[in-house]
């Protein structure tokens, strides 16, 4: 293991933000022609900020191999253009910090969280860390003093050229700025039903149909020459194969009723023989006739 250990702070005396949002960003270089495999990370406040915003700071720190790109998505009723999500494949790591106005050291949740972030994460292939922070409060404000320090412990193991190459392309794509990301969809909850399973439209499981035992009927395949249940013929296992493959209404259970049989479960087909489901089987074909030297005769 070639443990990688990095120090870094971001140190910014004051920034006057454009709009509502300023961006301060650092950038790390790593050995290239490896795989940088996260074990640690952690982040720590130094100072406490200042500024004239009557709202308190936001801060939304990433760590990510490419810079990060701000997007159209709000980060609060009054605040706009936040980073990605935690979730995106290109943050390493994603912290708030939260600045009262009032005073003293701010909030900070990250992800992965402290326990998380001491175990190993993220795999990358790009040679670089870029600590980037965006700075959200009131249009013009002006931010002072802000002081963070970050821990990152990576661990390279050298890459094979072909691997490292696919490795950089893939992380290139990904790190692609959204302009708006919208994932998932919105359900009411008078359809939260039916949504996968046509079971959920009425609750419970689909009822069990099973084959009548009180007919001479009962589904057996006589195996072995002793078995001594009743058989079906080939004719009626494949009327049942049939009826068990039946389409039938969502609200309604697999398979369909036999008349001769009953209801048909969809289960009735499992483990049938090929030939009884494929349909009838060809008619043998003619005995084969030797010679004496063990040729077969041609007719």
């Amino acid at each position: 293991m070639a443990l990688t250990e990095i120090r870094e702070t971001v140190e910014i005396p004051q920034i006057t933000l454009t709009g509502d949002f300023g961006i301060v960003q650092k950038k790390v270089n790593l050995k290239p022609m490896h795989l940088h495999k996260i074990m640690k990370m952690d982040i720590f406040e130094d100072t406490i900020l200042e500024s004239d915003s009557p709202e308190p700071v936001i801060i939304e720190w990433f760590l990510s191999p490419y810079p990060i790109i701000y997007s159209s998505n709000p980060l609060t009723p009054v605040y706009g253009n936040r980073g990605p999500s935690a979730g995106n494949d290109t943050v390493l790591m994603k912290a708030i910090s939260i600045q009262d106005v009032r005073g003293g050291y701010g909030s900070i949740i990250q992800f992965p969280n402290q326990q998380v972030g001491a175990t190993p994460t993220f795999s990358f292939y790009t040679p670089t860390v870029y600590i980037t922070g965006i700075v959200h409060a009131v249009a013009a404000a002006v931010v002072s003093n802000i002081a963070f320090s970050f821990y990152i412990a990576s661990d390279d193991v050298k890459a094979k050229p072909t691997t490292y190459g696919l490795g950089l392309i893939r992380e290139r794509s990904i790190a692609q700025g959204l302009n708006l990301t919208q994932q998932g969809r919105t359900i009411l909850p008078a359809s939260n039903v039916g949504q996968i399973f046509p079971s959920w439209k009425f609750g419970g499981i689909r009822p069990e149909r099973m084959v009548s035992a009180t007919t001479n009927m009962n589904y057996f395949l006589n195996f072995g020459d002793n078995q001594a249940e009743g058989t079906y013929t080939s004719n009626l296992i494949r009327g049942n194969v049939r009826s068990s493959r039946q389409m039938v209404g969502f609200d309604a259970a697999f398979g369909r009723d036999s008349p001769t049989v009953g209801p048909v479960p969809d289960w009735i087909r499992f483990g049938v023989n090929r030939g009884l489901v494929s349909g009838p089987i060809r008619a043998q074909q003619p005995p084969r006739k030797l010679a004496d030297n063990g040729n077969t005769l041609m007719f």
